[in-house]
């Protein structure tokens, strides 16, 4: 089932996957967000927070305190969840039941920067949100702590299992009951695949006809066929002008196909441009969160932060929060830290409710979701202190 919109009366309850463990905030911050954009950003973080151990259906809470938390609105939220989704962060169930609707969300881990690149995907659509100057970048640091020089002669010496480890043959024959019974409880999930839903309508062989005579390496075009198929799905990409931007990739020494130079080229043929001078502001704005998200993940030097005001929505999670490695977070007195305004929340998780009743709520969530003990508790925050004690810390 796929929702038409996000319904913020139904429940919904957070799980993750047995390989969430390996999940890496950098790796999210640096490379996952320049694609998903701020509201999806803040969307996951929304959701790993309500993670808890051993959920069940029964722990759901209304989703209208994803709205509260994300402070954004319900197609807002609906697209991120797309996007995280597509990216194979999220792994959305529906089910109804006596009590109504509820989703349950499964998060998934993140990809190594290594994988990350390596998938055609992914990094196809970081290459067109950061341009080539900082994907190079990121490049090296998915292999900064690689041997610099390939131009050794290094031997692989290390001892495998069996020269230093001894199991019991009979164990290795039977497996132990034990162990039968754990791998019952917790299989091998299989990741999600980023290429579920492409369809295969281009005419390869045509493409191969075209390149018949030209100057290129034949056996590249195969190893490539990935690639060039994804890229004719993402921009409807036809075989004579497939034929024309993988003979502007070929190394002009070599005659081999260059991958890299054929995403840099189809990317920069086919920039989308947006009529509307909304969604120009929104890439825009997309694109100077990741650039500073980039720059906070990646600092080496001290990152201290003080919260004087309010702290809400993606904008507090991008701006040295603890998420993205801050060492010190301190919080004055009087701060606000949360999602959304707490007066907002209110008018959007009881909206029928008269104006009393809203000052009320806003007081009380103000005071379990947005005061500096709260997030203190939360692990948001490691000391909180009074406006004229800044300068001691």
């Amino acid at each position: 089932m796929t929702a038409a919109a996000f319904d913020p009366q139904a429940g919904y309850v957070v799980t993750a996957s047995t390989a969430f463990i390996s999940f890496n905030d950098q790796t999210f911050a640096t490379f996952y967000q320049p694609i998903l954009g701020p509201v999806a950003f803040s969307f996951f973080y929304a959701l790993k927070v309500r993670l808890l151990p051993n959920p069940t259906i029964a722990n759901r809470t209304l989703q209208s305190d994803l709205l509260a938390q994300v402070n954004a609105g319900g197609q807002q939220v609906l697209e991120a969840l797309h996007r995280l989704e597509a990216v194979g962060l999220v792994q959305t169930y529906f089910q109804h039941d006596e009590i109504g609707d509820v989703y349950v969300y499964e998060l998934q881990p993140t990809l190594t920067p290594e994988k990350f690149l390596a998938d055609n995907l992914l990094s196809i659509l970081l290459l067109e949100e950061v341009g080539d100057e900082a994907f190079e970048r990121l490049t090296k640091q998915s292999r900064q702590y690689k041997l610099a020089s390939s131009n050794t002669s290094l031997t692989n010496v290390s001892h495998n299992f069996f020269e230093e480890f001894h199991i019991n043959s009979q164990s290795i024959t039977e497996t132990p009951q034990a162990i039968l019974t754990a791998r019952k409880q917790s299989p091998v999930e299989k990741q999600p695949q980023l290429t579920v839903g492409m369809s295969d309508d281009f005419d390869w062989s045509t493409l191969i006809h075209l390149l018949a005579n030209q100057p290129i390496v034949s056996a590249d075009l195969e190893n490539n066929r990935d690639l060039i198929l994804l890229e004719h799905q993402l921009y409807g990409i036809d075989a004579p002008t497939m034929k024309t931007l993988v003979l502007r990739s070929i190394d002009l020494q070599t005659n081999h196909f260059n991958p890299k130079k054929f995403k840099q080229i189809v990317a920069s043929a086919y920039n989308i441009v947006y009529s509307s001078t909304t969604k120009v502001a929104e890439k825009e704005m997309a694109k100077s969160v990741a650039k500073l998200t980039y720059a906070f993940a990646n600092a080496t030097v001290p990152k201290v932060n003080v919260i004087v005001g309010q702290a809400y929505g993606s904008a507090y999670i991008a701006m040295n929060s603890k998420s993205l490695g801050a060492d010190m977070v301190y919080a004055w007195s009087d701060a606000e830290i949360g999602m959304m305004d707490s007066k907002l929340a209110a008018k959007i998780m009881y909206a029928d409710a008269d104006n009393e009743t809203l000052k009320e709520k806003a007081a009380e969530y103000k005071e379990l979701q947005s005061s500096p003990m709260s997030a203190a508790r939360r692990g948001y925050v490691d000391a909180i202190i009074e406006p004229a004690d800044t300068r001691r810390y």
